[in-house]
């Protein structure tokens, strides 16, 4: 069976709608169930139904700062109630140049590099 480019963007359009359609869907769900239970701000319990199943909620909250500000205050604390974190990691951007335009350096980092190809995507619009 030979199906055409046209054919299969319809479909995939079609799949698109449905699987937003079932997002939707969930989400309101899932709503309904946190209005009934209720959430904790931060934090899970987890509710056992008289059909068996088990429902947790769990509540999270997101944290950000004012770094210098962060920083000023907590040069004043001492090191174990600092809660600042250094993270080192590659910058994929910069590698990405190197192995393009600097061959010669991308040649030296490159055997300390993984590179995997990730998730081809398409947008039909």
């Amino acid at each position: 069976m030979n199906i055409d480019i046209d054919t299969l963007t319809e479909a995939w359009i079609n799949a698109k709608a449905r699987e937003k359609a079932a997002n939707e869907y969930r989400l309101n769900l899932e709503t309904q169930i946190i209005d009934i239970l209720g959430a904790k701000p931060e934090g899970s319990e987890t509710h056992a139904l008289s059909s068996g199943h088990k429902v947790t909620i769990t509540g999270k909250m997101t944290y950000s700062a004012d770094m210098p500000t962060l920083m000023a205050i907590c040069a004043a604390l001492p090191e174990q109630y600092r809660p600042i974190k250094t993270k080192t990691e590659l910058d994929q951007t910069g590698a990405k140049y190197l192995r393009t335009n600097m061959p010669e350096i991308w040649s030296q980092i490159a055997p300390a590099i993984t590179m995997k190809p990730a998730k081809t995507s398409i947008e039909i619009k």
